[in-house]
């Protein structure tokens, strides 16, 4: 099947256009929420503007094979990190589980870090390929406003998983 990414990738454009809005999150995993929200417009904008580019004439992805890889390991960390916060989400609820809530939320938040490094060095690999000058400039401006997240001190983060780890002396995840 085909799947149809003119349409929302349009609509990225016309968000990159407009006059960036400062949104305030709330909720629980509200921050990660919008990560996940963001990676996708991130998604949309390279892949959207490279698939302009080879409809106007002036890119072959067929030829181009490192534009198609660095936005399909975007895409492996946008499907991992929405899945990620789904199941952090589901196992919020639960009563039993075999490690605190608090290490599946440090999985999740550190994980989100890392993964907005990658969409950032991937989506910025990708658009380098391919536009240059004025063009280059905007849409990098765009990654960089799609891929942001809050720091985390993921070497914290990281001890806790380890510690639920080694108290459980199994992988209990």
């Amino acid at each position: 099947g085909q799947i149809d990414i003119t349409g929302p990738a349009w609509a990225v454009q016309k968000e990159l256009a407009a006059m960036p809005v400062m949104e305030t999150v709330a909720g629980p995993y509200g921050e990660e929420k919008k990560a996940v929200a963001d990676f996708k417009k991130a998604v949309l904008m390279v892949a959207g503007a490279a698939v302009k580019l080879q409809m106007d004439g002036q890119l072959n992805l067929k030829v181009e094979q490192e534009v198609v890889m660095n936005i399909a390991d975007m895409l492996i960390d946008l499907f991992l990190a929405e899945s990620l916060l789904l199941r952090v989400e589901k196992l919020s609820t639960l009563g039993q589980k075999p490690a605190g809530q608090e290490v599946y939320d440090a999985i999740l938040r550190t994980f989100l870090h890392d993964a907005t490094a990658r969409m950032l060095k991937n989506g910025g690999d990708a658009l380098a390929s391919f536009a240059e000058g004025d063009l280059l400039r905007t849409l990098l401006m765009g990654l960089k406003r799609f891929t942001k997240y809050p720091p985390v001190n993921v070497r914290n983060n990281r001890r806790q998983i380890a510690a639920a780890l080694i108290e459980a002396n199994r992988y209990c995840f």
